[in-house]
């Protein structure tokens, strides 16, 4: 899930990490989805974007509830997300000084992320960093504007919840602007790619910490990645009420 989050990519969130409504641009004010969004960087990048994606929902088991929580730990949900769905176990995120988040990928992707509008059920982040690809023979620099929505979608027993994402991308490159028609397929199955991996990883998410809070926290005790204060707000949040230790 936060896996989901993380992205500048992932990163979810990974994760990256997902605005479904028009984009309006004012004088004043650059909105997303009713979200302002004041951040200098973010607003060059969707008033000049290179290509703009709007992504299907994605459904996972969980709450909005347990999806804010993640979202609030990105440091976490990326560990979550590499440590139960391998495809991601090269995607690592850390917290900076300043409270944005650096994103790695073992070189294919390195970035930085942040938060730059936040309101009931809706995030907008910014990223900014390098991409590689074609055996690392092309590399691609830019600015990414990654926006998500999400609402509870139960359907049946289980507790769901609805996540679109929509991201608009400004690369720095030239060639890249100029050469556009070429390379959209590329990036175009890159997002798809990271999407796809993100996706998986957060239905796991969901789903262990949906019905198998207890065993994932067991789990969680021997992971060496994990920190003592995520472990304890983890148990404080889903496991308390069961006086689980």
């Amino acid at each position: 899930m936060r896996a989901a989050l993380g992205v500048c990519g992932r990163s979810w969130v990974v994760v990256a990490a997902l605005v479904a409504s028009p984009v309006s641009l004012a004088d004043a004010a650059l909105t997303l989805s009713g979200l302002a969004v004041n951040d200098p960087p973010a607003r060059d990048v969707v008033e000049r974007y290179t290509v703009a994606r709007n992504l299907p929902p994605v459904r996972f088991v969980g709450t909005v509830e347990v999806t804010d929580w993640l979202l609030d730990r990105p440091g976490l949900a990326a560990t979550l997300a590499r440590t139960l769905h391998p495809p991601l176990e090269r995607y690592h995120i850390a917290m900076r000084d300043d409270g944005s988040f650096d994103v790695n990928d073992f070189g294919a992707l390195r970035g930085n992320f942040r938060l730059v509008a936040q309101g009931m059920n809706r995030r907008v982040y910014f990223c900014q960093g390098q991409f590689r690809s074609l055996a690392h023979l092309l590399t691609l620099s830019g600015g990414m504007v990654f926006g998500l929505e999400y609402r509870d979608a139960r359907q049946g027993a289980d507790p769901a919840v609805e996540v679109t994402p929509q991201l608009y991308v400004r690369l720095d490159n030239r060639l890249a602007h100029g050469v556009l028609k070429a390379i959209a397929p590329l990036l175009h199955g890159v997002i798809d790619r990271r999407v796809a991996n993100l996706t998986a990883a957060t239905q796991i998410v969901g789903e262990r910490i949906a019905r198998d809070p207890e065993g994932l926290y067991r789990e969680m005790k021997m992971w060496k990645d994990v920190q003592p204060e995520d472990l304890e707000a983890y148990r404080q949040a889903f496991l308390a009420e069961r006086g689980t230790r």
